[in-house]
């Protein structure tokens, strides 16, 4: 017996357009809802690798400046090779042997390390806007970096303590929440 829906014969094999125009509504309802998750996590997974990074290179340039016997200083830096004091840490950092303890990178100072930029979050520190770790370990001046999202719905401290020890927290050394 024939169908009524069915012309010369033939079986249909595919979806009408009713049936995947109700897929596609509900394809694009689930993505909705689970997008600015994503979103969410993907801000968070770049401060937790900024914070990184950072505490990183202070760890390095602790054990740098023990090592070597001399002090090692990090400052901002856009170029890789000077300092900026005035610019942001966000466009990235150095570490370098301070040999001669003035804080400003001269011919013949090793840079130890490199930080890269940042664009995706800040990178804030007090003043002065450098930071000096002695042969013995200790870091001047003690504090800590705020690492912030854009939108400020993320953030890290990375604390710097007298002794020279490097810790990230989702906290301030107060206690309180890191604020941007």
């Amino acid at each position: 017996m024939r169908s009524p829906f069915l012309s010369c014969g033939r079986t249909s094999s595919g979806f009408s357009l009713v049936e995947t125009l109700i897929v596609l509504a509900i394809v694009a309802a689930v993505l909705g809802f689970a997008v600015p998750g994503f979103q969410n996590q993907i801000i968070a997974k770049e401060v937790d690798a900024a914070s990184g990074r950072l505490f990183r290179d202070l760890q390095l340039a602790r054990v740098d400046s023990i090592r070597r016997g001399v002090p090692v200083v990090l400052c901002p830096s856009p170029d890789g090779a000077s300092c900026q004091f005035e610019e942001p840490w966000r466009q990235g950092w150095i570490g370098f042997e301070d040999r001669n303890r003035n804080q400003h990178r001269e011919n013949g100072e090793e840079i130890l390390l490199s930080g890269p930029s940042t664009t995706s979050v800040n990178v804030e520190w007090r003043s002065p806007n450098w930071l000096r770790f002695s042969p013995d370990g200790e870091a001047w001046p003690n504090g800590h970096f705020r690492i912030c999202s854009n939108d400020l719905s993320e953030a890290r401290a990375v604390i710097i303590y007298r002794t020279g020890r490097v810790r990230v927290d989702d906290r301030s050394p107060s206690g309180g929440a890191v604020l941007c």
